[in-house]
């Protein structure tokens, strides 16, 4: 077998190794947007959660300030009831009305925010729980699709570690003025730089052969850098 058929069959293999380091590093570089994508969606529900939870928390503390309040006022209430008894005169006595009164004005705005607050605690209750387990759920989703891409990416680096060594190894054995002219063409063509030659042309940049070069490269017998390229 001629030097050149060699050196081809060693170069279609570091292309195909090239190509699939360059895969290996997408699967590396593609990783951190995967997990802030799944990490996003998670923070995205855990905060319609948390401002469930806000509501649901302030509403429940309104309701037990509200009833602590509420006992205070039956205490009030009923001192003024008791007071009436007690009144000397007309004046005193629309006084004491009066406070009974706004007693039981208050009283009645408390009882009817506090049966307000309970059936929304109750509507939210209700929802935090159904959220909660979605949550959970959604938690255990976003840890597998870390520790998948994780395992990906390390699988990846390993590839390219293999893959590194291996054209390396190739490389040593090509002579060097060969692998610098890969290394310039892999550089111009994103990782590219063996192509065939269809219809008489270079099929990366198109550019028409020389009749002598189109043959020598039909059959194998030398190996040709485009000038294009």
């Amino acid at each position: 077998m001629s030097d050149a058929r060699t050196q081809l069959q060693k170069l279609v293999k570091m292309q195909e190794l090239a190509l699939e380091i360059q895969a290996a590093h997408a699967v590396v570089d593609g990783a951190p947007a995967k997990i802030e994508e799944a990490e996003s969606r998670f923070r995205e529900r855990n905060a319609e959660y948390v401002a469930i939870k806000e509501r649901y928390d302030a509403i429940d503390a309104d309701r037990r300030e509200r009833s602590l309040e509420l006992g205070t006022l039956e205490e009030t209430r009923k001192h003024y009831q008791d007071s009436l008894m007690q009144v000397k005169n007309q004046r005193e006595y629309a006084a004491v009305l009066k406070e009974i009164d706004a007693a039981k004005a208050s009283i009645g705005e408390h009882e009817e925010a506090i049966l307000a607050s309970m059936d929304e605690v109750e509507t939210l209750k209700t929802d935090l729980e159904a959220r909660a387990a979605h949550i959970e759920s959604e938690r255990t989703i976003v840890e597998k699709e870390r520790a998948d891409v994780e395992a990906a990416v390390a699988e990846a680096q390993a590839r390219i570690g293999r893959h590194t060594a291996e054209r390396a190894q190739i490389e040593s054995t090509l002579p060097a003025a060969l692998v610098a002219n890969v290394s310039r063409v892999e550089e111009g063509r994103k990782g590219i730089f063996l192509v065939r030659v269809e219809r008489e042309s270079c099929s990366a940049c198109h550019v028409r052969l020389r009749p002598q070069v189109y043959q020598e490269i039909r059959q194998a017998s030398k190996i040709h850098v485009c000038g294009s390229c």
